[in-house]
């Protein structure tokens, strides 16, 4: 197999000292060398958010990994057709989520969570997102520039979208990845408040690089148990009080 995927959320301190669970949730599947990956975070304010970021972010890779199973060659398209295959995928990811908030008498809002995610064979494919959270895809020829996905904020800065929200469409992003990658990292808010480079222009090489040589020579199960641990200290808690989720796939 040529990924080598190691992913982990950890429970922020603001939400441990509140004694509630982690918002953030993330997913993946590798099928047949196609990447999809996703990762989502809860609003805060939402009661049953952490429940949305895990249903959105289970179903929409699911539902890709059908559409590949079906023949759809999701990482050869044109991006305008990748982000209708993505768009249509949300679509029925939504329908299922207003049924589940039917069913508990709730708001479909209850649910709401950001995405980012990814379709990527190694060679070509693109990134999809919702919100804040970002994503990153390191090429193999180390004198191309990263392709990014940045986070879409509001009018104030911890304002962001939801899959949840009317408008999710319209703030539905389509990044394409056109050149082939060696590493592709999705990462909520709160990890990329050390993750990423000052300025988010890419990796911040002091933490990646330690975390990559141990990942790529460990089992994916320990290295994601490893990452988990990494997410989890208590050092981190003096950069971010916010829930951390993190995915790291190395093409090998």
């Amino acid at each position: 197999m040529p990924w080598h995927v190691c992913a982990a959320t950890a429970t922020g301190k603001s939400h441990l000292d509140a004694g509630t669970s982690c918002q953030d949730a993330l997913s993946h599947q590798v099928r047949d060398g196609v990447l999809v990956a996703a990762v989502c975070d809860g609003a805060g304010s939402q009661p049953l958010s952490g429940e949305g970021a895990q249903a959105i972010a289970r179903d929409v890779v699911a539902g890709l990994v059908a559409r590949l199973a079906a023949g759809v060659p999701l990482p050869t398209l044109a991006a305008a057709d990748l982000e209708a295959e993505v768009a249509a995928c949300l679509s029925a990811v939504r329908e299922t989520l207003q049924a589940r908030a039917d069913q508990a008498g709730v708001a479909l809002g209850s649910y709401a969570a950001t995405l980012v995610g990814v379709v990527t064979d190694g060679e070509r494919g693109g990134f999809f997102h919702v919100g804040d959270g970002i994503a990153v895809a390191d090429a193999r020829d180390t004198a191309l520039a990263p392709v990014l996905s940045l986070p879409e904020n509001g009018e104030y800065a911890n304002e962001t979208y939801f899959v949840t929200g009317q408008d999710w469409r319209a703030h539905l992003r389509l990044t394409p990845i056109s050149h082939p990658v060696r590493r592709v990292a999705l990462m909520s808010d709160g990890a990329a408040s050390f993750v990423m480079a000052r300025g988010s222009g890419g990796l911040f090489p002091a933490f990646i690089d330690p975390v990559q040589a141990f990942l790529s020579a460990a089992p994916e199960a320990q290295g994601s148990a490893a990452l988990q641990g990494t997410l989890a200290d208590p050092r981190t808690w003096r950069i971010t009080g916010d829930d951390k989720a993190l995915l790291l796939a190395l093409w090998q």
